[in-house]
């Protein structure tokens, strides 16, 4: 099954030094937030509303919000990770409470999604967050890495 990149995984490094597991696991997650944003039929209005690039635009900060819970959680500062209403509102600020909600629940599907498809992943890269990756190399040379 080809995989269709709707985030550019640019958006999750600077530089060689950025490109560790963890940044490649949020780039991995906003592809599956958008894709769960675009299949919602909750969110038909939403779509509606916002183009292709705003939608992607929101998928990027919301993952980058996250992966500050997503870091505590994995060093020990926090025992969740969290799906902070703040995130959404943050990028939307006169978003309604319904839709807000149905963005939420879309990013914890898109979550659950995410951590299925980790479970049969070699790279571990929740575990080993901070260590180096060269998936976005490969990225950039084969299309695909994993």
């Amino acid at each position: 099954m080809p995989v269709v990149d709707y985030i550019n995984a640019g958006s999750f490094y600077q530089d060689a030094g950025d490109k560790i597991k963890l940044n490649w696991f949020c780039y991995e997650y906003g592809n599956n937030l958008y894709t769960a944003i675009k299949k919602s039929g909750k969110l038909s209005q939403y779509r509606r509303r916002h183009t292709q690039e705003q939608i992607t635009e929101f998928c990027i900060y919301f993952v980058k919000r996250m992966r500050k819970s997503v870091f505590d959680q994995n060093t020990g500062k926090s025992g969740s990770i969290v799906f902070d209403a703040r995130y959404v509102y943050e990028f939307y600020p006169e978003n309604t409470y319904k839709m807000t909600q149905t963005l939420l629940e879309e990013a914890l599907s898109a979550w659950d999604r995410q951590l299925l498809m980790c479970a049969n992943c070699p790279n571990r890269c929740l575990s080993e967050c901070f260590d180096l990756t060269d998936m976005f190399d490969n990225l950039d040379k084969t299309g695909w890495p994993t």
